[in-house]
């Protein structure tokens, strides 16, 4: 086995996610000039280069493929995150406007069917866990409060029913079932 070091210019990675052609999206934190560098790079050499993209965002949160596209999840004032084309991320974009309420950078990303999900922590003093969804192209729909979870962590889909499974790192932690009743009636249920 033998073990590769790559050396950056710029500052910490702060998301990075494998893109099923061999290349590697990597997000940076934010350099001198208030910019995060968001990378397209080869897999077996990270240092080669085939898109970057300076985003004037305070961090790149998390990233999410799905179709012909990738979903980055950010730390902004005004954006939730932003959609960019696997092959022509500098001229194929769509941004998510953060919703009216949502105080939090969200802590992950996903995407499913003709939504995508973002997920607020529920971490500030006050606020609780929260799903924010869109439609693909960065349209809002909805926000499912999950009223009485906070410090979420991470999420994932469940592809043949459409749950979401939400889990905390709260002590004791909880796996979080959320599910659709009917229209925009959401439920969940919580397992310790």
């Amino acid at each position: 086995m033998q073990i590769k070091t790559f050396n950056y210019s710029e500052k910490e990675i702060s998301t990075m996610v494998s893109d099923p052609s061999g290349y590697l999206w990597i997000g940076f934190k934010q350099d001198t000039s208030s910019n995060c560098a968001f990378q397209k790079v080869s897999a077996s050499n990270p240092l080669q280069k085939y898109f970057d993209i300076d985003l004037s965002v305070t961090e790149i949160k998390k990233g999410f493929i799905f179709s012909s596209y990738i979903y980055v999840a950010l730390s902004d004032s005004t954006l939730i995150g932003q959609r960019f084309s696997l092959l022509n991320p500098l001229t194929t974009n769509n941004t998510f406007l953060l919703p009216s309420g949502i105080t939090e950078a969200p802590v992950d990303i996903l995407a499913h069917g003709s939504y995508v999900y973002f997920l607020i922590p529920g971490n500030t003093s006050g606020t609780n866990a929260k799903i924010c969804v869109f439609e693909l192209d960065g349209t809002y729909s909805e926000t499912i409060d999950l009223t009485t979870i906070t410090n979420a962590k991470s999420f994932t889909i469940n592809t043949t029913t459409s749950e979401i499974w939400v889990i905390t790192y709260s002590s004791p932690a909880k796996y979080v079932r959320v599910y659709q009743l009917s229209g925009n009636i959401w439920a969940y249920t919580v397992h310790l």
